[in-house]
C-alpha cells in the first residue's frame, strides 16, 4: 500500500524572518570586521606617530656623535678598532637609552656608515625578552648585536633603503616566529651637509597578529551570510511569484464564474421579462381570434390590431437577439469620434422637434479603439433616446470624447439637463426589462451595457455635479493599431 506523501510548507512569516536574520547577521559581521579594521588602522597610525617621535629623539641625542665619526682623519683612531667601537657603542647606547626613556615598547639604535655597523642598541622601560637574549648572546665586541634576531633582516633592508634614498621610510610587516606578530619599523638617515653619516632605526610590535587572515575570514563570513540571504530571498520571491500566478489564475477563473453567474441571473430576469412582455400581445391576438370564432369579424380594425401585436412581438424578439448577440461582434480598429458624430446627426431632428440643443465636443488626435461601429452606434442611440425622454420640454444634450492617458482609456460622455437619476433608478438602471417609460421594454440600457462589455469596456451612469441631469460614460481601451477610417475634428 502506497502511503500519501506528506507536504511540509514553511510559513511565509518564518521565511521572511530567516531572510531578515541572515541579512542582519551579515551586517553585524561586517560591522565587527570593519570596527576591527578601523581599530587596526588606528593602532598603526598611533604606532607610526610614536616611532616618528622616538626616531627624532634618537637623532637629536646621538646625531652629533655619529657626525663626529665622519670628521676624523684616515689615521684615526689612535686606539685599536675594537676599543674604538666599544667607546662609540657605549656613547650611542647612552644616547639611545636617554632618547627612548619616555617611549614604552620601543627598541632602537643607530647605524654608522663609516664602520658599517649597527651600534647603540637600547630599548624602552618595557623590556622585551628577545632583546635581552640578543644582548646576552653577543660575545664579540663590535659585532652587530644591536638588532633583534627575528626582525634583523627587515631592519637591515629598511635602513639600507633609507640611506640610499636619503629619506625616512616606514614599514609594517607580519612575521611568524614562535607565534605570529606584526612589527612596525622606521628608518631615517642622518645627514651632514647633504652627506649620509648614518641612520636611526626604531621598532615596535603591534597586537594584531595575522589580522589579514582574520579580516578575510570576517568578510567571507559576511559574504556567505549575505549570499545565503539573497538565495533564500530569491526562493521566497519565486514562491511568492508562483502564489501570485496561482491567485491570478484563480481570480480569472472566479471572474469567469462570476460572469457566468451574472449572465444566468440576467437570463433569469430576462425570461421573467419575456414571459411578461410576450403575454400581453399574445392576449391581444387570442382575444382577436376568439372574436373571429364567434363570427365577429374579421374586419380592417381587427386585422390592424393583429398586425400591431405581431409587430410588438417581433420588436421584443429583435431586442432579445441584440441582447444575446451583444458579444458576438467582430471588432476592428475604428474612430470613436466618427461614431459620436454620426449619433449626434441621427438624433438632431428629434432634438430640434423637442427644443433640445445638441452640443458635440470631440477630442483631436483621439486614439482608435477596437470596435464594431454599428454596435457602438446602437449604444449611443439608446443613450441619446433616453436623454431626450428625460427632457420633454427642451434642454441641452451633450456628446463629448476624451483620452485618459493614465489608464490608456478612450471615453465618450453623454449628458443631459433632465431631472437626473433617483437612487432607485440608479440601482436598477442596467437590469433587463427595468424601465420607467410607458410602453418601454427595458432592454435598451441592458443591451448597451452588454455591448460595452463585449468591447472590453464599461458603461456607467451617475448624476452630474455641476447641475441637474444625468451623465453616462462609455470607457473603452485604447488600441495600438492605427485606424483605417477618416478622422473627424
Amino acid at each position: 500500500m502506497r502511503l500519501p506523501r506528506m507536504q511540509f510548507k514553511v510559513p511565509l512569516a518564518v521565511q521572511v524572518g530567516a531572510v531578515a536574520a541572515l541579512f542582519i547577521a551579515a551586517l553585524v559581521v561586517l560591522w565587527i570586521t570593519g570596527a576591527r579594521v578601523l581599530a587596526r588602522e588606528r593602532r598603526r597610525a598611533e604606532a607610526k606617530n610614536l616611532l616618528r617621535h622616538a626616531g627624532e629623539a634618537l637623532a637629536s641625542q646621538g646625531g652629533e656623535i655619529v657626525a663626529r665619526t665622519e670628521g676624523r682623519s684616515e689615521g684615526f683612531p689612535y686606539y685599536p678598532e675594537n676599543q674604538a667601537l666599544r667607546e662609540l657603542d657605549h656613547q650611542l647606547q647612552s644616547a639611545a637609552v636617554s632618547a627612548l626613556r619616555e617611549y614604552e615598547g620601543i627598541e632602537g639604535g643607530y647605524y654608522v656608515s663609516r664602520f658599517q655597523k649597527f651600534l647603540g642598541f637600547a630599548r624602552s622601560r618595557n623590556k622585551r625578552p628577545e632583546a635581552a637574549k640578543a644582548k646576552k648572546t653577543a660575545k664579540e665586541p663590535g659585532a652587530d648585536r644591536s638588532l633583534p634576531p627575528v626582525e634583523a633582516d627587515l631592519i637591515d633592508i629598511l635602513v639600507d633603503a633609507a640611506i640610499r634614498k636619503k629619506q625616512v621610510l616606514f614599514s609594517i610587516e607580519e612575521l611568524e616566529d614562535r607565534r605570529p606578530v606584526t612589527v612596525a619599523i622606521r628608518a631615517a638617515p642622518i645627514l651632514i651637509d647633504g652627506q649620509v653619516a648614518g641612520a636611526t632605526w626604531v621598532i615596535t610590535r603591534l597586537i594584531d597578529p595575522l589580522f589579514l587572515d582574520q579580516s578575510l575570514q570576517g568578510y567571507q563570513l559576511a559574504a556567505g551570510l549575505a549570499l545565503g540571504g539573497i538565495l533564500l530571498s530569491l526562493g521566497l520571491t519565486s514562491g511568492l511569484a508562483q502564489t501570485v500566478r496561482r491567485q491570478t489564475i484563480e481570480r480569472d477563473r472566479l471572474q469567469v464564474e462570476l460572469r457566468r453567474s451574472e449572465r444566468l441571473a440576467a437570463l433569469g430576469k430576462l425570461l421573467a421579462g419575456v414571459a411578461h412582455e410576450v403575454r400581453n400581445p399574445l392576449a391581444g391576438i387570442r382575444s382577436t381570434v376568439q372574436l373571429w370564432e364567434r363570427g365577429i369579424g374579421p374586419d380592417a380594425e381587427s386585422f390592424e390590431g393583429l398586425h400591431n401585436e405581431v409587430d410588438r412581438l417581433e420588436g421584443i424578439v429583435a431586442r432579445l437577439l441584440h441582447f444575446s448577440r451583444a458579444d458576438a461582434q467582430d471588432l476592428a480598429p475604428g474612430d470613436l469620434n466618427a461614431v459620436v458624430v454620426e449619433a449626434a446627426r441621427l438624433v438632431r431632428a428629434q432634438a430640434d422637434a423637442q427644443g433640445v440643443r445638441v452640443e458635440v465636443e470631440i477630442a483631436s488626435d483621439l486614439p482608435c479603439v477596437m470596435m464594431a461601429a454599428p454596435a457602438l452606434l446602437q449604444v449611443f442611440r439608446n443613450l441619446t433616446s433616453n436623454a431626450l425622454h428625460a427632457m420633454p420640454n427642451g434642454g441641452v444634450l451633450g456628446l463629448s470624447t476624451r483620452y485618459n492617458s493614465m489608464g490608456r482609456r478612450v471615453e465618450a460622455h453623454v449628458v443631459d439637463t433632465g431631472p437626473g437619476l433617483t437612487p432607485d433608478i440608479e440601482a436598477h438602471l442596467f437590469e433587463p426589462f427595468y424601465t420607467t417609460k410607458a410602453g418601454g421594454t427595458g432592454l435598451g440600457l441592458a443591451i448597451a451595457r452588454e455591448i460595452a462589455l463585449a468591447h472590453q469596456g464599461e458603461l456607467c451612469a451617475r448624476n452630474r455635479f455641476d447641475r441637474s441631469g444625468a451623465l453616462f460614460v462609455l470607457s473603452l481601451p485604447a488600441s495600438t493599431v492605427a485606424s483605417q477610417g477618416p478622422s473627424h475634428e
